[in-house]
């Protein structure tokens, strides 16, 4: 009945016109219409019939934009080359879908549950704890902990996953800090401001943490993009030597990345001095390595086996990563193929490794109990017979597997070979290129860190590097 006299009454609600309409959608929705609108009406009217060149300019451009603006999830813009490429005849459907998927994507996917290893036995929350517990109750000050807790998660980034140390890390020192602050907060006059610490602190981690991850080559996504991309920029049929393979890589990346590390946490040093200001008391200290303590007590006082294993298969499979091959020792435990245009390859690529290790250690049980049926004398001495879980278990490397930058990475992969497939790589060298190359060998290092940094600090790391590796790869005619 109620439904039937709504018909002779008016609206009850508050009428809103058009106008506020869009002025609702406007300021709710900004990055989605900018990032849509303006590709949109700009791009269209760009391109030429049988210029393949335009055309992937075109596509650059928007690529470059929604990874600026954002109006999708970074992941999704790697969508683009997919279509628009065949679509628009500048690559065949064949030759896009192949770089979605290929040595260097295995080795991003594979690479990234290895490193998962140690978070998923719980080992990175043990030697976060042993570091940050350490001490007696003076070594719990602001700048203590800075680097403490800085050290904590260069180098559980090196070997572990980076989101899941960094959280952990945090998640430990948050609520100690944050407590402490209420306590205080009748002597604010003679303690320091935890809250300000606390935001000190927690940078010097997240910043130390990305710094560390750099170290290795499977520790971060930008480096598996950037060699992803490189990889697959020779021309068809040919292959470049394994300059980036983990030995040389590393060799140059973590003298690097723990001099920053340094500079990273002496910097946050600095900040607690100059912002915090007020030493810490002797009682709050204490209070600090208590709420500390309490995390470390929790974790059972005996290593169990699955630790073990994890960090024992973590450190022996980046020795046979590193050890593959040597070029400078002229050794390694592979085959090399020789091609009569190319310099050595190894027979046996990082990616084989990684697959190797990851299917043994979904296979090997994490607590070797099977050794008791070798060793085994009698059969009371077999205990209780149950099944028993693999080192690496599926479930928590699948759910903590980032699968949407394979996407993204293959977004950066098709975008390179467009460029190269067309005469847009040719016009990049001869004219954009050399404002860059025409100057001194240093002079144009240094300009092309910059915008890298620029960018960096613009977007994602992984997309800066899928929109402007492509332009450093082409700034000069390969003679390859």
């Amino acid at each position: 009945m109620g439904g039937f006299t709504s018909m002779f009454r008016g609206d009850p609600r508050t009428p809103v016109g058009i106008v506020q309409k869009f002025k609702h959608i406007i300021r709710q929705h900004p990055r989605g219409l900018v990032g849509c609108i303006v590709p949109l009406v700009v791009l269209p009217w760009l391109p030429e019939k049988g210029k393949n060149d335009i055309t992937v300019q075109c596509m650059w451009m928007w690529m470059f934009w929604s990874f600026l603006v954002q109006p999708v999830n970074i992941p999704v813009t790697g969508f683009i080359p997919l279509f628009l490429l065949p679509m628009t005849g500048v690559l065949s459907s064949a030759a896009v879908c192949q770089c979605y998927f290929n040595e260097n994507i295995v080795l991003f996917i594979i690479g990234g549950m290895l490193v998962l290893l140690m978070n998923n036995s719980g080992v990175d929350r043990r030697i976060a704890l042993w570091l940050i517990c350490s001490g007696d109750a003076c070594q719990f000050s602001g700048k203590r902990l800075v680097f403490k807790a800085s050290t904590a998660a260069f180098f559980l980034s090196m070997f572990g996953n980076r989101l899941i140390a960094t959280s952990t890390i945090i998640q430990y020192l948050t609520p100690a800090l944050t407590n402490l602050q209420s306590l205080t907060s009748r002597y604010r006059s003679t303690e320091p401001d935890y809250d300000e610490m606390r935001y000190i602190i927690i940078n010097s981690i997240q910043t130390a943490s990305a710094i560390g991850s750099t170290a290795i080559m499977h520790s971060a996504f930008a480096t598996l993009a950037m060699r992803a991309i490189w990889c697959e920029s020779p021309p068809q049929g040919k292959e470049y030597p394994d300059i980036f393979n983990y030995l040389q890589y590393s060799v140059f990346a973590f003298p690097v990345a723990f001099l920053m590390f340094v500079l990273n946490f002496a910097y946050h040093m600095f900040l607690i001095n100059w912002y915090v200001i007020k030493p810490m008391s002797a009682s709050s200290m204490n209070e600090m390595r208590k709420a500390l303590l309490k995390h470390k007590s929790a974790l059972s006082k005996r290593v169990t086996s699955h630790e073990k294993l994890s960090v024992f298969f973590t450190l022996f499979a980046l020795v046979m990563l590193i050890f593959r091959w040597c070029e400078w020792l002229d050794m390694g435990w592979t085959t090399f193929a020789r091609e009569e245009s190319s310099p050595k390859i190894p027979g046996v690529k990082d990616a084989t490794v990684v697959s190797i290790f990851v299917l043994a250690l979904h296979v090997l049980p994490r607590t070797f109990g099977f050794m008791k049926f070798l060793t085994a004398q009698k059969k009371s001495e077999l205990g209780v017979l149950k099944p028993d879980s693999s080192i690496m278990w599926w479930r928590f490397v699948d759910k903590n597997t980032n699968y949407g930058y394979v996407l993204l990475l293959g977004g950066g992969i098709a975008l390179n070979t467009a460029i190269r497939e067309s005469e847009l790589a040719k016009t990049l060298a001869e004219h954009l290129g050399k404002k860059i190359t025409g100057y001194t060998w240093n002079t144009s290092v240094l300009a092309v860190v910059l915008v890298a940094v620029i960018l960096a600090n613009l977007m994602s790391g992984v997309a800066a590097c899928c929109v402007f590796l492509p332009f450093v790869i082409n700034m000069v005619i390969t003679t390859l």
